[in-house]
């Protein structure tokens, strides 16, 4: 097993956030979500395509590869500008209850990489991301502006938020099957 569950870096300030949001607000493309069957979700998820973003984000893309690269070593497929990415807002009491990332109907290819960028601009309470592998962890320096990065087959929640709201942008590195 690898000794890295998780990379984490502070990527933007609340300025570029704040840039961001709006950005994403003004891009917002249908999608649907495909949920875990077991998991409990009650934040609102809505979609933006790369290629609306990309250019505020390229800090972010760097720093998947560079975990990729010096941490995991998958083997993923490049991006296009026409995929869908999820924006998450979490307001009081919603939350994500324990699920893994996963492809189930693919026959060529599975996800391989959680990619989270927290977009939150403003505080909130709660909603700390916890990953499993032998016992809860707490990802630690997720904060606003900040990017996580874990291998997608790693089970993890958010936790209910308690006051104020989260935001989030996801992004799946996707790859061929794994073997």
């Amino acid at each position: 097993m690898r000794d890295t569950l998780y990379n984490t870096a502070p990527l933007f300030n609340i300025d570029n956030i704040k840039k961001l949001n709006k950005t994403i607000s003004e891009h917002f493309v249908p999608g649907s979500d495909k949920l875990n069957t077991n998991a409990i979700k009650t934040s609102q998820v809505k979609f933006v395509n790369l290629g609306a973003i990309q250019h505020l984000i390229s800090p972010f893309l760097d720093f998947i590869i560079h975990s990729n690269t010096y941490y995991y070593g998958f083997d993923i497929f490049q991006l296009t500008g026409s995929k869908k990415l999820n924006y998450n807002t979490y307001q009081k009491d919603e939350e994500y209850t324990w699920h893994i990332d996963a492809t189930v109907r693919s026959p060529v290819r599975d996800i391989k990489l959680t990619c989270l960028l927290n977009c939150s601009d403003n505080d909130y309470e709660g909603g700390d991301l916890f990953l499993f592998r032998d016992k809860d962890v707490k990802v630690e320096n997720f904060g606003p502006g900040s990017a996580v990065v874990f291998p997608s087959f790693i089970s993890h929640k958010v936790e209910k938020i308690i006051s104020g709201s989260r935001a989030t942008l996801a992004i799946w590195m996707n790859g061929p099957k794994f073997r």
